[in-house]
């Protein structure tokens, strides 16, 4: 009697999302992807030996977890901080990880460089300031020094074109030779990044 009531089991197992968390009859949780399920269907009641559990977990969930960052780089690119947040919060292990943003780097599928390249000629075609963009790629985990060589290679005068055409946008509906409404206009650019020179400029440049 005392043995089957000292056997670990499974309580129960909840999903949520990419993560399948199971609940231990100890009240303990542990994470695991949930795509790696269909290899070993946990579920409630089962005995549970946690030594099998980490060691399925490292001899099996790399296949799973490279498919998994090759599925997000198939959809749009991303950064290598996106990748590795991605993957954890599937519950993949730390040297899986590790082992994937390996071989995406061997085969050149993650350039953190190129990425904020295109990041900033997208946006600043869009019409956002060098600050904002700024801010966006830091959120990414693009390193300082890529983030400045790809602000630095943007053409000013473009850069300007686009500020004087998103001053135009802000600029609907209000009096240009109002005061208070170029105010407001310059506001606008400064939300969307633009330094206060660069944002007085462009509105000069749409009055003119």
């Amino acid at each position: 009697m005392n043995g089957r009531a000292n056997t670990l089991t499974i309580s129960s197992v909840k999903r949520v999302h990419g993560r399948a968390s199971l609940i231990l009859s100890t009240g303990e949780t542990l994470a695991m992807p949930r795509a790696m399920l269909k290899e070993r269907p946990y579920r409630g009641g089962m005995p549970f030996d946690r030594a099998q559990f980490h060691a399925f977990l490292l001899e099996r969930s790399y296949p799973f977890a490279l498919d998994k960052a090759v599925s997000l780089l198939a959809s749009r690119a991303r950064t290598e901080q996106e990748i590795v947040s991605a993957l954890r919060q599937n519950a993949y292990p730390e040297q899986t990880i590790a082992r994937v943003m390996a071989r995406l780097h061997e085969e050149g599928y993650i350039d953190d460089a190129a990425f904020a390249g295109q990041w900033v000629s997208a946006r600043t075609a869009k019409g956002m300031g060098a600050r904002r963009i700024r801010q966006e790629l830091r959120l990414k985990g693009v390193s300082q020094h890529d983030i400045d060589e790809a602000l630095d290679s943007v053409d000013e005068e473009e850069a300007l074109d686009a500020a004087v055409q998103a001053a135009e946008k802000a600029s609907r509906g209000r009096d240009l030779s109002d005061p208070a409404d170029r105010q407001k206009i310059i506001a606008a650019l400064v939300r969307r990044g633009y330094d206060f020179s660069t944002a007085k400029t462009a509105l000069q440049k749409l009055t003119n």
